[in-house]
């Protein structure tokens, strides 16, 4: 009889468990409770024991109204307050490089505690703190570099409470390009197997980074033939991109593939292997230093020429707009030039602020009787800095040329 009691007791108690609890914590206790008899050596008493301990214990975790949790969550998301607006700048507003940026933020309600400051933020950094209406600042954009800048304003309530506003403005060069003109000294021949990629002067040879899947190769060129007076071809499943030559190693980028090869300047023997997070890798330079690279957008990254990591980027504009598909890269005398895929230009760069400072206008350099089939697009630049003078190329084509600038740049 008294068996029989402990069992109902138990049963009783075990169901009141599981459904109080969801099964959250059922695992063992199911094994107890629907098939008991698999563990005789554990009597009922034990068993009972261990289901009410688990049970009260769970009880103040498993058992709280869902309605408090619910509350609870609810009451720890911010509200958004709007007391405010943005009078200026208009969102991606332009403005030259110099350019004074007006910053003004208008009360639009009177229901809301008053403002006891300010803050004003642009390109990350704090820049001003108004504590009284009229909530302004003008703000000059003389040390900016180009490109998209965000503007953040935070209105601290006299509550505690606060609230935002972002928008973003763009910074313009304040030069208007002009460009350079050029004499051609000499016309070298170019194989026009060779779909160029990259191209780099360096002890009287240029160094060529050729393109395509099952066509990309690394060559060492003799100037005056056109003829490689060394040759590795990259694997098949590789389209090869730009090259740089830093500290007698080569750089050669890769397409979509997210890595780039380090190879010895003297025998081309691979050494490394680097990856890097830009989805397409296009030309590549250096400035002493650092590697320089390009994507294919409007902007340029400084590259870590170790472990090929990311130390900072610049956005290119002229006087108008974002400078877009830059592509072969080359550091001559301080300043970057890249040749504009698809065109015949050459843009020339400030690397600290990412100015176009002048162009170069290669149309027509090859002459229309030497444009086979099978030409593709002008790419290539190398600078010769005993000679002062830079060669160029294009993909497939016949002809190398060796040209002096006139003026400076």
């Amino acid at each position: 009889m008294l068996q029989e009691k402990r069992k109902k007791v138990y049963s009783e108690v075990a169901e009141m468990y599981f459904k109080k609890t969801e099964y959250k914590h059922s695992g063992l206790l199911r094994v107890f409770y629907r098939r008991g008899n698999l563990f005789p050596e554990i009597n009922t008493t034990f068993k009972l024991s261990l289901i009410i301990i688990i049970f009260l214990s769970s009880c103040g975790k498993n058992l709280q109204p869902k309605s408090s949790s619910a509350h609870k969550e609810a009451g720890s998301k911010p509200v958004r307050i709007t007391g405010t607006k943005v009078e200026s700048p208009a969102s991606n507003q332009k403005f030259k490089l110099g350019d004074n940026i007006p910053i003004r933020i208008e009360r639009i309600t009177d229901t809301l505690p008053a403002i006891d400051s300010m803050e004003f933020y642009l390109d990350g950094s704090r820049i001003h703190t108004a504590y009284q209406d009229p909530y302004e600042y003008m703000y000059s954009s003389k040390d900016l570099s180009m490109g998209t800048k965000p503007v953040r304003i935070v209105s601290y309530y006299a509550d505690g409470r606060k609230e935002f506003h972002n928008t973003d403005v763009i910074i313009l060069s304040d030069i208007v390009p002009q460009y350079i003109h050029y004499r051609i000294l000499n016309t070298w021949p170019h194989d026009v197997g060779a779909y160029t990629q990259g191209l780099v002067y360096e002890d009287g040879y240029l160094y060529e980074g050729t393109g395509q899947y099952a066509g990309s190769s690394l060559r060492k060129m003799v100037i005056s033939s056109g003829e490689p007076e060394r040759v590795l071809n990259l694997p098949d499943d590789v389209f090869g991109e730009g090259i740089a030559i830093l500290n007698d190693k080569i750089y050669q980028l890769t397409y979509k593939s997210q890595v780039g090869f380090v190879y010895e300047k003297e025998n081309f023997k691979r050494i490394q292997k680097v990856y890097y997070e830009n989805k397409e890798g296009w030309g590549l330079t250096h400035d002493g230093v650092n590697l320089i690279m390009s994507d294919g957008s409007h902007r340029i990254y400084f590259m870590d020429p170790e472990y090929f990591t990311e130390l900072k980027q610049i956005e290119i504009y002229d006087n108008m707009n974002p400078v877009t598909r830059l592509n072969e890269l080359e550091y001559i005398e301080g300043k970057i030039f890249a040749n504009i895929y698809g065109e015949e230009e050459i843009v020339i760069i400030d690397p600290l602020s990412g100015r176009v400072t002048g162009k170069l206008n290669m149309k027509g350099i090859l002459p229309q009787e030497e444009r086979q089939r099978r030409i593709d697009v002008f790419n290539g630049i190398a600078w010769n800095p005993e000679k002062r003078v830079l060669y160029v190329t294009g993909k497939y084509w016949p002809k190398l040329f060796e040209i002096s600038l006139q003026g400076e740049f």
